[in-house]
């Protein structure tokens, strides 16, 4: 959706995403390192312009560059989707940072700034692959004790894989 939320810490910040940033999300998303546990995607630019434009036009779906506060580099991508005002939740992920990033920690607290904040939700969720340690662990490590395990939650190169859901309330 576009939208004209920006969240600033003391060294990153997350701004809309925009066209100009299709490369980085390729660049992201084809490093082999990073795109173990995510869903395929098209190396094309023009279907990546696709998908921004159709992300364009969906409700409860904020997409945001991380880039850092001193230079303007992007250093990732992080989303909160999948939003229900009705039900004050929503989830967010689409989180990939290049490696050696620091932005992990504040990233993920100023996307929960942004669900908590400025979208007025109650609770917040994450989804993430059960084999995808590093990441399960992180969300482990920030103390998040409201967790389940989504057994067969995605469906990755035509198998169905076990999810970890973190959740978090505004009140935490």
């Amino acid at each position: 959706m576009r939208h004209d939320l920006t969240l600033a810490g003391p060294a990153f910040r997350l701004r809309p995403i925009a066209d100009a940033d299709a490369r980085l999300v390729l660049e992201l998303r084809g490093n082999t390192k990073l795109n173990r546990y995510l869903h395929s995607t098209s190396e094309r630019l023009d279907d990546q312009l696709a998908w921004f434009a159709s992300y364009y036009e969906r409700p409860g779906d904020y997409y945001f560059v991380v880039e850092r506060q001193d230079s303007g580099a992007a250093e990732g991508v992080i989303s909160v989707y999948d939003i229900d005002f009705h039900a004050s939740c929503g989830e967010w992920g689409r989180w990939i940072l290049t490696p050696g990033s620091l932005a992990a920690v504040e990233s993920a607290w100023l996307i929960y700034r942004c669900a908590f904040e400025q979208l007025g939700l109650e609770r917040a969720f994450c989804r993430t692959r059960v084999d995808n340690g590093p990441v399960v662990s992180f969300h482990d490590s920030c103390g998040i004790t409201a967790r389940r395990l989504l057994p067969g939650h995605f469906e990755l190169g035509g198998k169905l894989v076990d999810a970890m859901e973190h959740e978090v309330t505004a009140q935490a």
